[in-house]
């Protein structure tokens, strides 16, 4: 009888260590900005990076990670918006750029 319940035990803990473990493979994480409004001739800069043209529109996205950033919207020499926004993995921003 013991060594039947001693059989069955081993059994048992190989049985549970042998098992198909797959994790969930997700992409990489991104967020994303996109400007509205009046943008013809403005340059933006994100965290203090270097200032990029941008287009207008949802379909003109611009990739960031997510988190908090510091988005700074120049007409010129002319600071027209500065704002501090926090975006979500997987989120679109809107800034809207008025004249």
């Amino acid at each position: 009888m013991k060594a039947l319940t001693a059989l069955l035990m081993a059994a048992a803990l190989f049985m549970t260590g042998c098992g198909y473990k797959s994790g969930v493979a997700t992409g990489e994480r991104a967020s994303y900005l996109y400007f509205t409004g009046d943008v013809e001739g403005a340059a933006v800069s994100v965290d203090d990076g270097q200032p990029f043209a941008v287009e207008a529109g949802r379909d003109h996205q611009y990739r960031v990670a997510p988190g908090k950033h510091s988005v700074k919207v120049y007409k010129g020499d002319t600071i027209v918006v500065e704002r501090e926004i926090y975006v979500g993995d997987g989120i679109a921003k809107e800034i809207g750029v008025r004249p």
